[in-house]
């Protein structure tokens, strides 16, 4: 357009050439506009003999099957959801299980086991040291289970286990800040001295429990004990003691033990027969 009304006007203003082609572009939005409308309805009148195959087969009461592109489409939405569930472990239903399952165990140990019995057979300090070392020995037993699990199972193991550990040092803390209340800086030093210490005795447990008695014992000795048990039927005993606790949780089904935990510990003096 603006060539051929060069030919006829020598010079051409700059206002007269925006305003024709401002012009110029409203007719073409306006056409494109029209064109779309024209598309559109034709879409919406144009009949989907797809859907109306489907709808009079939902009518006849005949079985019918999606689409493959329908099928296609809800595979890959719902692997979509499966993948955004696994990232974001805390929505899934099963780790929200096996994170209070966590917790049921732990409260199994904490507040079944007979701490007097132990405090009283074994001669030890009524402490909060002495504490940790009975509930540190229960946990690892629950640890020990746990990994059982496996990774065939999706790694639900491994979380239960970090789960239990995790539940175990909240408890820790807190019990260490209510005897600490007027000195709450010791808290810290004491608490990663703690950790320390429970790395360590994870180790000697795990390998005193793959071995004989003897190992086992040995890891009793050092760690529960601390190098200072002088009586060994006491320590035979506790071998004896750890030996039918695991072999009781191995004989725990998954249902009971990460689903819906119930645990009985079994007491550490046999109750005499009446």
């Amino acid at each position: 357009m603006l060539s051929s009304l060069s030919g006829r006007v020598p010079v051409l203003s700059v206002e007269f050439a925006h305003l024709l082609l401002r012009n110029t572009a409203i007719r073409a939005s306006s056409n494109w506009t029209s064109i779309s409308h024209a598309r559109r309805n034709q879409h919406f009148l144009k009949p989907n003999f797809a859907l109306a195959q489907q709808q009079a087969q939902y009518s006849n009461g005949s079985p019918s099957t999606l689409p493959a592109q329908a099928k296609a489409s809800d595979e890959g939405k719902e692997g979509f959801i499966k993948r955004f569930i696994k990232k974001m472990g805390w929505i899934d239903n099963s780790r929200v299980r096996l994170r209070v399952s966590s917790c049921t165990l732990y409260e199994s140990v904490a507040d079944n086991i007979n701490y007097d019995e132990f405090f009283t057979y074994f001669k030890m300090p009524d402490t909060f040291n002495t504490w940790f070392l009975i509930t540190e020995l229960h946990v690892w037993m629950l640890l020990v289970r746990s990994m059982a699990e496996g990774a065939e199972k999706d790694d639900a193991g491994r979380f239960l286990r970090n789960c239990i550990v995790e539940t175990m040092w909240n408890d820790v803390t807190t019990r260490a800040k209510q005897l600490s209340a007027h000195n709450p800086s010791v808290v810290r030093p004491q608490i990663q001295l703690l950790s320390e210490q429970f790395q360590a005795a994870l180790i000697s447990y795990d390998e005193g429990v793959s071995f004989d008695d003897k190992a086992l014992a040995s890891a009793l000795w050092r760690r529960f004990f601390s190098g200072h048990c002088k009586d060994y039927e006491q320590l035979e005993l506790l071998v004896k003691y750890v030996r039918k606790q695991i072999a009781m949780l191995d004989g725990t089904s998954r249902y009971d033990f990460a689903i819906k935990p119930k645990i009985k510990w079994l007491p550490l003096l046999d109750k005499p027969s009446a």
